[in-house]
């Protein structure tokens, strides 16, 4: 869909110390063939050139009245710069981006169409893993010949599914207007967001990948972190991967129970159904997080160096 007849995308780009790839995201993103375009630009407070480039390369581009350039005088963090962008962005449909990422020209395109025939609340695409000098690295964020579960159950049960992938998802506006941002102690929209989505609509997964994923050594995210890291490392890392899962599913579970009050008509049948699958996420992540905790205190003992006593 590259015309100008569909709904108002916008496309929120967060920005932050990432000099080297600003200017490659920046052009995939200007380079998208949907129409109407929203676009909103945030720097979170970047202490290097990340700024002054955008600005430079916006320059030229004085007839897109589309192009919003917002410098937070101080750094808001992933979560307060989302909700900035959020909250000023007017499109039916957001996009967030990732300034050290690159978008296919037909991304937003191809999510647009999904959004509206499957009629979902939430749209994840596939993508491509590249390395610091855009070179691929051979592997996609789901395996493109097999189907993949984008099932509400799954999420439940397991903590995470296709839709749980935070660097390639578009959703409704709506999902902001009703639920608002993820708790902050969550640190993360992956999870939550698509939770939101199954409560409104549902969400979809694109099988092919619309997505250039960088790996760098700045990643955040903790299973290319634990991927990358030695064997104390990756205890950490999966430390609060386990840790973080815990959390999502009492917040989700308290949500529920919230909503099945609330607003019974929807969600009174709901909240039973995928309780007891939450509660077996809870149960199983505890289980993970004692052993790897275990782990740590073996290992510090093997090594001499202090690390967490296992829990009784």
């Amino acid at each position: 869909m590259a015309g100008s007849d569909g709904p108002l995308i916008s496309i929120v780009m967060l920005c932050h110390n990432h000099e080297q790839f600003v200017a490659e995201a920046l052009d995939s993103l200007l380079a998208q063939t949907y129409s109407p375009l929203d676009i909103v630009i945030i720097d979170d407070c970047s202490q290097d050139r990340t700024p002054d480039i955008v600005a430079a390369r916006l320059t030229g581009l004085n007839e897109r009245s589309n192009i919003r350039f917002i410098r937070n005088p101080r750094n808001l963090g992933l979560l307060g710069t989302c909700e900035l962008g959020f909250s000023a962005a007017r499109g039916a449909f957001i996009v967030p981006f990732c300034d050290d990422d690159v978008m296919l020209p037909d991304m937003v395109a191809e999510m647009a169409d999904v959004w509206m025939a499957e009629n979902v609340s939430l749209v994840t695409a596939n993508a491509d893993y590249i390395d610091e000098n855009s070179k691929s690295l051979g592997r996609t964020a789901r395996d493109c010949s097999v189907p993949a579960d984008a099932s509400l159950e799954t999420l439940a049960r397991d903590g995470s599914n296709a839709c749980c992938f935070g660097a390639s998802l578009g959703f409704e506006r709506e999902i902001y207007a009703t639920f608002g941002m993820p708790p902050a102690h969550l640190d993360n929209l992956d999870i939550m967001l698509p939770f939101y989505a199954y409560l409104l609509k549902g969400a979809c997964f694109i099988r092919r990948p619309l997505l250039k994923y960088r790996v760098h050594g700045q990643n955040a995210s903790l299973s290319l972190i634990a991927e990358q890291s030695d064997t104390l490392g990756r205890l950490r890392a999966h430390e609060r991967i386990f840790t973080g899962h815990i959390a999502h599913a009492v917040e989700m579970q308290q949500m529920l129970e919230r909503l099945s009050v609330t607003m019974p008509a929807r969600y009174k049948e709901l909240a039973p159904k995928i309780g007891p699958l939450l509660t077996i996420q809870t149960v199983e992540m505890a289980k993970k997080l004692v052993r790897t905790r275990r782990e740590l205190w073996e290992l510090g003992l093997a090594s001499g160096r202090r690390f967490p006593a296992p829990p009784a």
